[in-house]
């Protein structure tokens, strides 16, 4: 499976360093979502993959993929990823 939107926009992150690098990634969403590049939806809360549970979902305006951010919860150090 490819780890980046069709478009290139998106591309995945399995893992952030720290509290600060995630904090800056929801900044970065914000904005995105803001600019309109992305837009959420509904996440299936029966999607499991890695049986890694929940999140946020967003869809890439240019592209219609799905994502999703999972926030870390130690030793869990979180995820974006393409939805499958």
């Amino acid at each position: 499976m490819n780890k980046q939107c069709q478009c290139g926009f998106l591309e995945e992150i399995h893992g952030f360093d720290s509290p600060y690098e995630f904090e800056r990634f929801c900044i970065y969403i914000k904005n995105q979502l803001e600019a309109k590049s992305l837009v959420s939806v509904k996440c299936d809360p029966k999607y499991e993959k890695g049986l890694i549970f929940g999140g946020e979902w967003y869809r890439c305006v240019e592209c219609n993929e799905i994502w999703r951010l999972v926030p870390p919860d130690f030793p869990f150090t979180g995820l974006w990823e393409k939805v499958e």
